[in-house]
């Protein structure tokens, strides 16, 4: 009997649907119903005999995948693979899926409400009515602002789209995508001249060597003074202190993130003009259960190929 690990909390809770149309296909299924993160150890004992990993933030490295002898298939509940060691997963033929276009709404609509918070100081205004101070912060409307977006993929297209229908001007960058994938409201140009034309830039990247700290010192420079960074997708793609040091200086107007805590200073997380968000983009109950339908179908594909 082939066996399949589960290590995502919420599909204890969540996903009974899923994990039973797994087992009426004969497997066995291991979920994890601890409430917490499994340790590392645990991870190695557990995945020693699977046949299949299905793993959200879990580490699966080199250490971990080689005392895996029965894995063949590695299902991310999610679509960013940098915590699974890629080469080596090749290396011994493991199959690596992600659930591609499973939260690409959810992340899209959160990015998209990130900018709008953003360019009208709502967390200010929030925080201020709240302790009792009746004042009115001046905003920005989003309608003709350039909108720079970094990364094409599901998730930029669909902020795209909802940027124009705020009547945004868009700019986009992937080296992966051309202008004829794109729609017309999308004007692909190179990095540099989004970072020089953009008042708000969207980061939708995977974190990879050529992407890590894609925006750092030098590029927030080329930016225009009063910019806005919005980042959904990894914290490794933007500088801390480089971040730290244009707000501190107003060379950016906000910076709004939604990354793992861990990745940001306290000092930048106690920022007036800066909001953090524990990495919670995607979690809507739509996204949910897309995430774990396209996660699970992607086991069986590859076992049953």
């Amino acid at each position: 009997m082939r066996t399949i690990l589960i290590t995502p909390r919420p599909f204890h809770e969540k996903g009974s649907e899923q994990i039973e149309k797994l087992e009426q296909l004969g497997y066995k299924v291991i979920v994890n119903d601890t409430g917490k993160r499994y340790s590392k150890e645990q991870l190695m004992d557990l995945g020693a005999n699977a046949d299949a990993i299905l793993t959200g933030n879990d580490p699966l490295d080199k250490e971990l995948l080689s005392q895996a002898k029965n894995l063949k298939v590695i299902s991310k509940y999610g679509v960013g693979l940098d915590n699974i060691d890629l080469t080596y997963a090749n290396e011994k033929g493991i199959k690596v899926c992600k659930a591609l276009g499973a939260n690409s709404v959810s992340v899209a609509e959160s990015a998209m409400m990130m900018i709008l918070t953003s360019l009208r100081q709502y967390n200010s205004l929030c925080h201020n009515s709240k302790s009792g101070i009746e004042k009115r912060l001046m905003g920005r409307e989003a309608k003709g602002k350039t909108l720079g977006i970094l990364g094409l993929g599901a998730i930029g297209k669909n902020v795209a789209q909802f940027a124009h229908a705020f009547e945004m001007n868009i700019i986009g960058y992937d080296p992966y995508v051309t202008q004829d994938q794109v729609e017309d409201y999308v004007r692909m140009d190179t990095f540099e001249e989004l970072l020089k034309q953009s008042d708000v830039i969207s980061l939708h990247l995977p974190l990879l060597e050529s992407t890590k700290y894609i925006i750092d010192e030098l590029a927030i420079s080329k930016m225009r003074e009063g910019a806005i960074v919005i980042n959904t997708a990894r914290g490794g793609l933007i500088d801390s202190l480089a971040l730290f040091k244009a707000l501190q200086t107003d060379k950016l107007s906000f910076v709004s993130e939604d990354v793992e805590l861990k990745e940001r200073p306290e000092e930048l997380k106690q920022m007036e003009r800066y909001n953090i968000t524990p990495h919670a983009a995607s979690f809507t109950l739509e996204a949910d259960q897309n995430t774990m339908k396209i996660a699970v179908q992607n086991i069986i594909d590859n076992l049953e190929e």
